[in-house]
C-alpha cells in the first residue's frame, strides 16, 4: 500500500463516519420537524438554525464521495480487471455526489413550502435519498477497512486501459441521468427554469464525468509512451463516433419535428442538454459495447 493509498484510506475512513453521524443526526431532527412543519405549526429560529448542521454533513459526504472515487480510480488503475462489483461502487458512489446537490435543493424547497402554506411531498424524496447515500457510504467504508486487496494489483501497469473504461461508464451515467433530467422540462415546462434546471444543472451533471477524465489524462501525462489510446481503443472510438453522429443527428431531428409548432418554448431552452448528455451517452455506450464485443472475440474458447 502506497503512502498516497494510506492517506487517502484514512481520510475517506474519517471523513464517512462523520457523515454517518451527521445522517443520525438529521433523524433525529427530520423526526422532530417533519410532522410539525408538515402540519404548518411555528417552529423557532434556533431549530430551523439546525438545518445548517445539515449542510456541514453534506460538505462532509461530498468529501468523502470524491477521495472515495478517487481511491478506487487509484486501485482501479492498477487492478488486473475491472469486475462488475468495483463498476457498481463507482455508480454507487457518483450517483451520491450528485445527490448531495439533489440533497440541497428539496431541503430548499422544503423551506420555501413551509413558509408560504404549500404541502412538501419533497419529504419521502428527500429520505429516499438520504438512505441510498447511507448504504453508499456503508458500501464505501467496508471497501476501505477490508477491501481494495493489493494482491489483485498489477507491478505495473505500461499502458492503462482500466480508468479509459471506467470513465465510459460514468459518462453512460452522467448521460443519462442528464437526459431523465431533461425531459422532465417536457413534463413540468412551467416550472422549469433556465438558469437554475438548465444551466445549473448541465454543470453539475457533468462534474463527475470531468473530474473522471480530467484523472485519466493525467495518468496518461505519467506513462512513458504517453499515448491517449492504443490500437483497439483508437478503434473502438472511430466506431463510437460514427455511431454517436448518426444517432444525435436522429434525435435532435425527432425534437426538432415533435415541438415544430412550439420551438419557441420549453425546447429552446432544453436543445443544448438534450444534445449534449445524449452524444455522451450514446459514445460512452459505444465505447463500453465495443470493448465489451472485442473483449469476447479475442478471449480463448475456453473461457467463453
Amino acid at each position: 500500500m502506497t503512502r498516497l493509498d494510506k492517506l487517502l484510506k484514512w481520510i475517506s475512513v474519517v471523513l464517512g463516519l462523520a457523515a454517518l453521524g451527521f445522517f443520525a443526526f438529521d433523524v433525529v431532527l427530520f423526526t422532530d420537524l417533519q410532522p410539525r412543519m408538515v402540519a404548518f405549526e411555528p417552529i423557532t429560529q434556533a431549530e430551523e438554525n439546525l438545518f445548517k448542521w445539515t449542510g456541514v454533513g453534506l460538505l462532509l459526504l461530498l468529501g468523502f464521495c470524491l477521495t472515495s472515487l478517487l481511491r478506487t480510480a487509484n486501485y482501479l488503475r492498477r487492478a488486473s480487471k475491472v469486475t462488475f462489483l468495483y463498476i457498481a461502487l463507482i455508480i454507487s458512489g457518483v450517483i451520491s455526489l450528485l445527490f448531495v446537490f439533489s440533497d440541497i435543493a428539496l431541503l430548499t424547497d422544503i423551506g420555501k413550502q413551509y413558509r408560504h402554506g404549500l404541502s412538501q411531498p419533497e419529504w419521502l424524496v428527500l429520505y429516499v435519498v438520504m438512505g441510498f447515500q447511507v448504504l453508499t457510504a456503508l458500501a464505501y467504508l467496508t471497501f476501505h477497512l477490508f477491501g481494495f486487496r493489493q494482491e489483485n494489483l498489477l507491478e505495473q501497469v505500461a499502458l492503462d486501459s482500466n480508468i479509459f473504461l471506467i470513465a465510459q461508464y460514468v459518462g453512460i451515467l452522467c448521460g443519462l441521468i442528464g437526459l431523465a433530467f431533461s425531459s422532465l422540462g417536457y413534463i413540468y415546462p412551467r416550472g422549469w427554469n433556465q438558469d437554475i434546471h438548465t444551466t445549473t444543472g448541465l454543470i453539475v451533471l457533468l462534474i463527475p464525468y470531468g473530474l473522471v477524465v480530467g484523472y485519466w489524462l493525467l495518468t496518461k501525462l505519467q506513462e512513458k509512451e504517453r499515448l491517449l489510446y492504443d490500437e483497439k481503443q483508437r478503434q473502438d472510438i472511430g466506431k463510437s463516433a460514427f455511431m454517436t453522429l448518426i444517432l444525435s443527428v436522429v434525435i435532435m431531428v425527432s425534437v426538432f419535428i415533435a415541438n415544430y409548432n412550439n420551438l419557441g418554448g420549453v425546447t429552446s431552452v432544453l436543445w443544448l442538454p438534450i444534445y449534449l448528455y445524449s452524444a455522451l451517452f450514446l459514445f460512452s455506450l459505444g465505447n463500453v459495447y465495443f470493448s465489451w464485443k472485442n473483449s469476447s472475440l479475442t478471449r480463448p474458447p475456453s473461457q467463453l
